[in-house]
C-alpha cells in the first residue's frame, strides 16, 4: 500500500505538541533515547519511504517519490524550528523518570553540557536544543542535496572500490555528473548509479580519485579471486618510490624510512558533507594518467606516462604553439621548463623523522615528524636532475627534452635500438628511467590541472587540518 505522506505528517505534526516525553524507565533505553535524540517520527517515516523507494525499478519510478521526500524534510525543518522557539520561550514541558537522573546528569557532565548553576531539568532542556539544532542542520543538508544532486535519492550501489580506502572522510559522499561514491557496506565503499548513469561517468568518477590522491584503484568485477588479485597489487603501489630511488645507495641501503602518502582532504560543498567535482572536457586524461599509475616499476611507468604528455601536445600545446614543424622534443622542453614554475595540487606525506635500524629491529627517531608536499619535493629533484644531466660527460651535449624523448621514452617503448634499449639495470637504466619519470609525472599532472581549472581548489592546502586529522601520533609526541 502506497504511504499518503500528505496524511502522515499531518498525524506527526499534531503528536509534536507542548511536551517532550522521555520517560522510558529502563536506563539503557533511556540513554540511548538520549544519545539519539530526534523529533519522534520522522525517521521511521523516511524509513517506511525508502522501502518503497527500493522496490521502484526505474529512474522515472523513483523520480515519482522526490517530492515526498521534500514534505518530509520541510515538515521536520518546520518543527525543529517550532519545537527550539518553545524551548526558547519555556512553553514546552520535559518529562523524564526520577529513577535515570543520576545517568542523565553523568552523561550531561561527561559531554561537557552541565552548569551547576542551572538545575537538571534546565540543563537537558539545553542540551536537546543542541541535539535539534543538530538534526535542523541535518535536515537543511538533506533538502539542499535533494535539490543540487537528486539522483542521490534514485541511484542504487552497484560496484565495491578496492583497494581501500577511497577518501579521507568516511561519511562524505563524492559526485561526478550522476553517479557518486560513499560507504555502502562498511568499511567497503561503492560506486552508486542508476540506469541512465553513463559508464564513461562511472569510469571518470574513480580516475578522478585516482588522480588527487595519487593511488590506483578499480571497480570490483564478479570474479572474487581476480579482485583479490588486484586489491593486492595495487596497495602496494606508492608514488614515493620515485623519491626514494634518488636517493643515494638505494639499493644496498637497510634503512627503512616509514614514509606514507596521505589521503587528500577534499573540499566540501557549502560546508556539507559533499565533495561535487565539475564536468571534466577531459575525461580520457583522467583515464591516461591513472593507468599510468597501475604501473609499479619505472620501465612501464615512463611508457604511460608519456601517454599523458601526448594528448597534452594534442590538446594543449600544438593549438598554443601551432609549430609548422611539430617536434616532440620542443613539447617537452616547453613543459618542463613551465612544471617548475606551477602551484600544483598537494599530495602530502608525513616524514616521521625516524628509520627502521634493521639490527636493533626498532624506530630510531631522527628528527621531528613533519609534513611534507610529495608535488614540492619533485620539483626539488628535477632541479637536481636538470643539473647532474648538465655535467653528464654524455648527456649534458643533449636538451631535456631530446633527454626525456630519447633516452626515455623510446628506449622504453622500443626493442629495435641495440644497446640503446632501456633495461632492468636498477643502478643505471633504472635510475635513469626514474628521473624521467620525475618529469613526465610533473608534466602529466600539470597538463591535468591545466585543463581541468575546475579543479584547482578542489583539495585542502593547509597542512594544518592534515596534522589534525593524521591517525598517528607522530606530531604529538614531539
Amino acid at each position: 500500500m502506497t504511504l499518503d505522506i500528505t496524511e502522515e505528517l499531518k498525524k506527526l505534526e499534531g503528536s509534536i505538541n507542548n511536551l517532550i516525553s522521555l520517560n522510558i524507565v529502563d536506563p539503557s533505553k533511556f540513554m540511548a533515547k538520549i544519545y539519539f535524540y530526534k523529533l519522534n517520527g520522522y525517521e521511521e517515516l523516511i524509513f517506511k519511504l525508502d522501502k518503497e523507494n527500493y522496490l521502484c525499478k526505474t529512474t522515472d519510478e523513483k523520480n515519482l517519490y522526490l517530492e515526498k521526500y521534500k514534505m518530509i524534510f520541510l515538515s521536520e525543518r518546520k518543527m525543529c524550528l517550532r519545537t527550539l522557539k518553545a524551548l526558547d520561550k519555556e512553553s514546552i514541558s520535559l518529562v523524564y523518570p526520577k529513577s535515570n537522573e543520576k545517568f542523565l546528569k553523568e552523561y550531561l557532565k561527561k559531554i561537557n553540557l552541565y552548569s551547576n548553576e542551572k538545575s537538571l531539568y534546565e540543563n537537558t532542556k539545553d542540551y536537546l536544543k543542541v541535539m535539534i539544532k543538530m538534526e535542523l542542520e541535518t535536515t537543511n543538508e538533506l533538502l539542499y542535496s535533494l535539490k543540487k544532486y537528486p539522483f542521490e535519492y534514485i541511484n542504487t550501489p552497484e560496484n565495491f572500490i578496492g583497494p581501500e580506502p577511497v577518501y579521507r572522510y568516511r561519511k562524505d559522499i563524492v559526485l561526478y555528473k550522476d553517479a557518486y561514491i560513499t560507504i555502502s557496506e562498511s568499511p567497503h565503499y561503492s560506486v552508486f548509479s542508476n540506469d541512465k548513469t553513463k559508464e564513461s561517468t562511472k569510469v571518470t568518477l574513480l580516475n578522478i580519485m585516482a588522480y588527487l590522491s595519487g593511488r590506483p584503484y578499480f571497480y570490483f568485477t564478479e570474479n572474487y579471486v581476480f579482485n583479490n588479485k588486484l586489491s593486492n597489487l595495487y596497495e602496494q603501489f606508492d608514488l614515493l618510490d620515485m623519491l626514494r630511488l634518488r636517493r643515494e645507495n638505494f639499493f644496498e641501503s637497510t634503512e627503512d624510512n616509514p614514509l606514507h602518502l596521505e589521503l587528500p582532504i577534499l573540499k566540501q560543498t557549502k560546508g556539507y558533507s559533499i565533495v561535487h567535482f565539475e564536468d571534466s572536457q577531459h575525461e580520457m586524461l583522467f583515464e591516461l594518467y591513472h593507468a599510468s599509475l597501475k604501473q609499479f616499476e619505472s620501465l612501464p611507468r615512463c611508457v604511460f606516462l608519456f601517454r599523458v604528455f601526448e594528448y597534452g601536445a594534442q590538446h594543449h600545446y600544438k593549438p598554443l604553439m601551432k609549430p609548422s614543424d611539430y617536434k616532440v622534443e620542443d613539447a617537452i622542453q616547453y613543459y618542463a621548463n613551465e612544471v617548475i614554475k606551477h602551484n600544483y595540487l598537494p599530495l602530502y606525506y608525513v616524514d616521521y623523522g625516524t628509520y627502521m635500524d634493521e639490527k636493533e629491529k626498532k624506530f630510531i627517531r631522527k628528527r621531528k615528524a613533519k609534513l611534507v608536499n610529495f608535488m614540492t619535493e619533485l620539483k626539488k629533484e628535477a632541479r637536481k636532475i636538470e643539473k647532474e644531466w648538465s655535467q653528464h660527460p654524455f648527456l649534458k651535449k643533449k636538451s631535456l627534452g631530446e633527454i626525456i624523448y630519447t633516452h626515455g621514452r623510446n628506449a622504453a617503448a622500443h626493442g629495435g635500438s641495440g644497446r640503446g634499449n632501456a633495461k632492468y639495470d636498477y643502478s643505471k637504466n633504472y635510475k635513469l628511467l626514474n628521473d624521467v619519470n620525475i618529469f613526465l609525472e610533473l608534466i602529466a599532472r600539470y597538463i591535468m590541472e591545466l585543463l581541468n581549472p575546475q579543479l584547482k581548489n578542489i583539495v585542502e592546502r593547509r597542512t594544518r587540518y592534515y596534522i589534525t586529522e593524521n591517525h598517528s601520533h607522530a606530531f604529538s609526541d614531539n
